[in-house]
């Protein structure tokens, strides 16, 4: 694919979405991303797993990069995304429950968004579903003076454990939906 990424903060996950995600090719499944950037999680998806006809993916981003759209067309599934702009927390505010088969975290990296996300994300999953937090354990000076997402997945992973099987703990988080 003729793809136009200025950066790769994603290849070094596809093991865990290879296995995470790979039981849901061609299937019709609905998935929201939190942080799109360029699309390469995006495009992503779309080439891998969202590979169904009826298969949707809602992307949730502050900011529309000037390539995350024709990244998009070059898979030719342009019609199976929906991008909604602005915070995170209306974003996914603004979405049914318990319809998606996984949500992806990887928007604002200071801990009280990520908390947010990750309880209104888990509204949003279905019984079931699958929840990923990129960059958990990212921590940059120049950047965290709202924190970090790892107090806030943490605390997530505390208040929720009853509910949550977890999948995989390193550099992203993944968690299994058991109950609501």
């Amino acid at each position: 694919m003729g793809y136009d990424f200025t950066y790769d903060w994603f290849s070094w996950n596809i093991p865990l979405f290879e296995k995470h995600l790979g039981p849901l090719r061609d299937t019709p499944i609905n998935v929201v991303e939190i942080g799109s950037h360029e699309g390469r999680s995006t495009t992503w998806l779309l080439d891998n797993v969202l590979t169904h006809h009826d298969a949707r993916l809602i992307c949730i981003d502050y900011h529309l990069q000037e390539k995350f759209w024709p990244n998009v067309e070059q898979t030719g599934a342009r019609a199976k995304v929906e991008m909604i702009l602005g915070y995170s927390h209306r974003g996914l505010a603004s979405l049914p429950v318990e319809i998606y088969d996984f949500v992806y975290v990887d928007g604002s990296h200071w801990s009280c968004d990520v908390l947010e996300d990750a309880v209104l994300g888990f509204r949003r999953v279905k019984v079931g579903g699958i929840i990923a937090f990129d960059d958990y354990l990212w921590d940059d000076p120049k950047y965290n003076q709202h924190g970090c997402p790892k107090p806030a997945v943490d605390a997530f992973l505390q208040m929720y454990s009853h509910k949550l099987e977890v999948l995989d703990v390193a550099q992203q988080v993944w968690v299994r939906k058991i109950s609501d």
